[in-house]
């Protein structure tokens, strides 16, 4: 099945105990990943509530208890500073935010960690995938699109990319079609990143497009078993049974 990572961004809203709630409700055997987006410094001008800064400390307490859960902790992000700022807690994968696509230094940083770099395309085309590919060999492609019309989400383009650098893609949730991520699943890309949030009256900055946590079991249940049903490909001969002539 497809790597599922949950995305809280920046859904804590700069509130430790609210991250610390949001990472300790996504622990679901099926879940590989958690991540956050830091930004650079300057974003945290505390404006609104998700503008305000949270220590470092916040983030070492969550790698450390997603480590001992077995959940990667990944940092989504878009400047170096964070990632040099950030040597010292346990990352164990990064995502360049799709704003930075073309910005080369901040994934040669990433890259140069030695930890997996996702890379996301919402601006970029098949021909500015193939050619960062040809650039770097290890990197991640995220296919996302962030219009909300059904037609824009264009999932036959993971395919295409595929059959271009012939790696498998991952799959990014940024609409308000969750029905989406079951396609996804039937397409095996690599792995399906989608935000969460809590189900209550606070307005989150990716609030649209977010799942409810509380709703995510049972979505992670119904995932898996259209996973399941895709099986193995190969049509076998089948035994017929008795009540089709009943």
């Amino acid at each position: 099945m497809s790597k599922l990572i949950a995305e809280i961004g920046l859904n804590h809203l700069g509130d430790k105990s609210t991250l610390k709630k949001m990472y300790k409700r996504l622990i679901f055997n099926e879940i590989y990943g958690v991540t956050v987006q830091i930004l650079e410094d300057n974003y945290y001008d505390g404006s609104t509530k998700f503008r305000r800064e949270l220590k470092i400390d916040a983030y070492k307490e969550m790698a450390i208890f997603l480590k001992k859960k077995k959940i990667k902790f990944g940092i989504a992000t878009n400047n170096i500073q964070t990632i040099n700022k950030f040597k010292s807690v346990r990352v164990d994968f990064w995502k360049i935010i799709s704003p930075k696509f073309f910005d080369d230094k901040l994934i040669s940083a990433a890259i140069k960690t030695k930890k997996d770099v996702y890379l996301s395309c919402g601006i970029a085309s098949i021909s500015d995938i193939t050619r960062k590919f040809r650039k770097y060999k290890k990197i991640k492609f995220i296919h996302t699109s962030f219009s909300d019309k059904i037609k824009d989400a264009n999932l036959n383009a993971i395919e295409n990319i595929k059959k271009k650098i012939k790696r498998n893609i991952s799959f990014g949730l940024h609409a308000r079609m969750v029905p989406l991520i079951i396609s996804a699943i039937t397409l095996k890309v690599e792995s399906i990143f989608f935000y969460v949030k809590f189900d209550d009256h606070k307005k989150y900055p990716d609030h649209f497009h977010a799942i409810n946590i509380e709703n995510l079991k049972n979505y992670l249940e119904d995932w898996k078993k259209i996973s399941i049903s895709m099986g193995d490909g190969i049509k076998r001969r089948e035994k017929l049974p008795k009540w089709v002539f009943e």
